[in-house]
């Protein structure tokens, strides 16, 4: 029987400071919501606190604490951490990726391979995958996957999109294991959605740093791709697998309650998990932090994680056997 590779530690942390859902700062798309009509303030609700990065806070040194809890969980010492996959998003400079800075913080070893995977909302999906492929080919035994994700501070607070942003960050360890096996992915890229959403500086936007927004035809993208896009990949990926909905637990991308709730009516999973109302939207971060939320919870055999980029550009599913 071949060897299966699978997670065998999870961790997460948040930042100290808590912001509510009747802060101040969205006042503006609170109103712009009630108006009459579809506004891109209307798409984005179902939260009711979030966490926020403080001055004294980094992203590199929550994703390290996190790794050091899924290490614990994992009973591993960080001498036995053999590769690291992962994003830190947004980095503190353009480049180098942040993701080396929390391979310091954790004093990983030097002749380890080091692996940044950018594909904003998909990150920790993807790195999921790679680190699998490498463990099954007999490239390493225990990698280790840090995501961060703090975004509050490039949102423009005009905008819809920025109700529930939070930061947070997430980690997992792989390796030979009989529960939470990888078993199948499926993915998908919409290149002509580039332009949909993106994370870039803007005039007037009332940051000197880049901030997020739906574009033009971003509203079309979320409403039709973004709301169809995984019951179609998620049912694929079933159906190669001989699985109904019934047979698995559900965690993906948490943008927002509407999104969630018509993928939740499309796929009917028979456990939809989320950590929306009270960590908000954590970009890739939610997934790995959900899941360590709610891991012995799980009850259906299988487990699907689900990940769509900006734009839909990219979406990826992952089953998972329990």
């Amino acid at each position: 029987m071949a060897q299966e590779f699978g997670i065998v530690g999870l961790g997460s942390a948040l930042p100290k400071r808590v912001r509510t859902s009747e802060d101040p700062i969205f006042d503006h798309i609170r109103k712009e919501a009630a108006s009459n009509g579809i506004s891109e303030a209307a798409l984005f609700y179902g939260n009711r606190q979030h966490h926020v990065l403080g001055p004294d806070e980094t992203l590199a040194q929550l994703a390290a604490d996190a790794a050091r809890a899924a290490l614990a969980d994992a009973r591993l010492a960080t001498e036995q951490i053999d590769r690291l996959y992962g994003a830190i998003s947004l980095s503190e400079y353009l480049a180098p990726a942040e993701l080396y800075r929390v391979h310091e913080l954790l004093g990983l070893r030097s002749n380890l391979m080091t692996l940044p995977l950018q594909g904003e909302f998909t990150n920790f999906v993807l790195s999921l995958i790679t680190a699998w492929e490498a463990l099954k080919a007999g490239h390493c035994q225990h990698p280790l996957i840090a995501t961060g994700a703090g975004w509050t501070r490039n949102m423009d607070y005009r905008r819809g999109s920025a109700f529930g942003i939070g930061d947070g960050t997430a980690a997992v360890v792989l390796g030979a294991s009989e529960s939470l096996t990888v078993q199948d992915w499926e993915a998908e890229t919409l290149g002509s959605q580039y332009q949909a959403m993106t994370l870039r500086s803007r005039a007037g936007a009332g940051s000197e740093q880049p901030t997020f927004a739906l574009e033009e035809d971003g509203m079309r993208t979320f409403l039709h791709l973004g709301m169809e896009g995984a019951p179609a990949l998620v049912g694929r990926l079933l159906e190669r697998s001989g699985l109904r909905g019934d047979d698995i637990t559900f965690i993906g991308h948490q943008a927002s309650r509407k999104l969630m709730d018509h993928w939740n009516a499309k796929i009917r999973p028979r456990d939809y998990f989320d950590t929306l109302e009270d960590a908000g939207n954590l970009i890739f971060a939610s997934v790995p932090f959900t899941l360590a939320r709610y891991r012995k919870q799980l009850r259906t055999p299988y487990l699907v994680l689900y990940g769509i980029g900006i734009g839909s550009v990219a979406q990826v599913a992952v089953l998972l056997r329990v």
